[in-house]
């Protein structure tokens, strides 16, 4: 029963990433998603920030601009050539299709003419897909232990690394969050820091305080492979949470309508959902938030709450996950659809995405398993051979919590065709191992982990993601065995 239980909680976190595809293990993702809220970046920021004012960086060089950041067409090589030849340094940008932080980046802060003056003059500037395996985003996310999305880094001319970033937000943040790792300025927050916990709390103060540590929190360090660090992490973010919750609340929620509050809103409502009350508030004033931030910030925000909200309620068997789904096709809601629709028309975040994704899920809450079974029977009847391997895993995962000796078959068939689609994927075979481990099958189990691993590259990916379905196999599997002549059936 243990085996089976870290099966599924592995295979659970290994499917739900796959809805947004990627080579990078889940634990990197995880951290992507979580740990960055969907914040406002003005198309005309006036926040003040304590950091200290940024020197001018050559200022005979430093050209008026009219648009905002200038990127580089090319690999990194190609970028760090051309850094080296105009003597300049190399920022990248690490992104996914799917960040909310990122796309709000790219949309209004990226575009900025003052951004564009700052970065232009000093970088050869780079945006990088961490997904993108014609960019080699994989392997270069890999190489800087890219934990999450967005990543700023700073690289020398020889690819080394100088500093990094984190995270959303606005223009005079970003900036201040660049100037600090080039030793242009430097920051007063222990300052801020002092004074509240002196016991200041005058809304203009903790306003302040609030955004300055926006900059700081950008300066997070993670270690995926540590636990302690993971832990330490989301403790901090956490902390900065608690006191912009009690700062909301002390204020009518119609204060918060103005360009410094909706970037703070959008910034530490981070894992909020529909239902919540401020949630609720910033939906029904869609259009006054709108006014003072951007259609890229309340598109992020509309809809990754109602995600949120979907999802939990669809996990708890409650039927207003379709009310929320529902919302999205009228006004004004329907302008965040919109444009996402047209930003990305393949974005999990679009209501008729949600509602595939999360109607399975509400009919595992009710424990309607034969009504799984059937949608299933449906969906691959309709998928024909454009079932993926990822369609197939993510069956075999939800079919193997039935008890139902008929339903479990076939999520045996489900999890051997996924990997006979693709038996390179670490999450297809973990999937497969533990399907396979739930039925009994021990020796099927140890062939397919013996042929996955027979599949790996010396290469440092292949071996990182050896290592992690090591992890995730050794109780279902214990002692190796050999491969049996039945191999061949795989």
């Amino acid at each position: 029963m243990s085996s089976m239980k870290s099966a599924l909680r592995f295979s659970k976190r290994a499917s739900g990433y796959r809805r947004n595809r990627s080579s990078l293990w889940v634990e990197t993702m995880f951290c992507c998603v979580l740990t960055f809220p969907i914040w406002t970046a003005c198309s005309n920021p006036q926040i003040a920030t304590s950091e200290a004012t940024a020197t001018k960086h050559d200022s005979e060089v430093m050209e008026s601009s009219t648009k905002g950041i200038e990127f580089y067409d090319g690999l990194l090589d190609d970028a760090l050539a051309q850094a080296e030849q105009e003597d300049k340094l190399v920022f990248i940008d690490v992104y996914t299709m799917w960040c909310g932080p990122c796309i709000v980046m790219q949309e209004t802060v990226f575009r900025l003419p003052e951004v564009g003056d700052y970065f232009n003059s000093r970088f050869i500037n780079l945006k990088l897909d961490m997904e993108n395996e014609e960019q080699n985003g994989p392997e270069i996310g890999t190489r800087f232990s890219v934990g999450v999305v967005p990543t700023y880094l700073i690289l020398d001319t020889e690819g080394s690394e100088l500093g990094r970033a984190l995270g959303g937000a606005s223009s005079s943040q970003f900036i201040a969050m660049i100037s600090r790792i080039l030793g242009e300025s430097t920051s007063s927050f222990e300052e801020m820091q002092a004074r509240y916990v002196s016991g200041e709390r005058s809304s203009e103060f903790v306003q302040q305080y609030l955004m300055d540590a926006i900059v700081e929190l950008a300066f997070r360090e993670i270690d995926n492979k540590d636990s302690d660090s993971v832990r330490a992490f989301f403790a901090e973010g956490a902390k900065y949470k608690v006191i912009a919750d009690e700062y909301f609340s002390s204020r009518p929620f119609s204060e918060l309508i103005n360009e410094t509050d909706a970037n703070l809103v959008f910034h530490f409502l981070e894992r909020s959902r529909r239902g919540e009350e401020l949630v609720e508030f910033v939906l029904q004033h869609y259009e006054e938030f709108l006014a003072v931030s951007s259609e890229s910030a309340m598109a992020q925000f509309t809809l990754n709450t109602t995600l949120g909200g979907v999802a939990n309620a669809a996990r708890a068997g409650d039927e207003v996950f379709v009310d929320y789904i529902e919302a999205l096709e009228s006004y004004p809601l329907k302008k965040a659809v919109d444009h996402e629709r047209n930003r990305y028309p393949e974005s999990n975040l679009l209501p008729e995405r949600m509602k595939y994704s999360w109607e399975v899920d509400f009919l595992m809450a009710k424990e309607d398993w034969d009504g799984v079974y059937k949608m299933y029977q449906q969906r691959f009847e309709s998928w024909g051979e454009n079932a993926t391997a990822a369609h197939y895993q993510w069956a075999s995962r939800n079919l193997l919590q039935s008890e139902n000796s008929v339903h479990r078959e076939k999520a045996v068939e489900y999890a051997r065709n996924a990997f006979e689609l693709d038996n390179k994927d670490p999450y297809v075979a973990v999937s497969h191992i533990s399907a396979l481990t739930t039925v009994e099958n021990q020796e099927l189990a140890h062939q397919v982990a013996n042929k996955y691993r027979a599949g790996l590259s010396d290469s440092e990916q292949d071996q990182s993601n050896l290592e992690k379905f090591n992890d995730a196999t050794s109780s279902m599997l214990g002692s190796e065995r050999e491969p049996s002549s039945e191999e061949g059936w795989l």
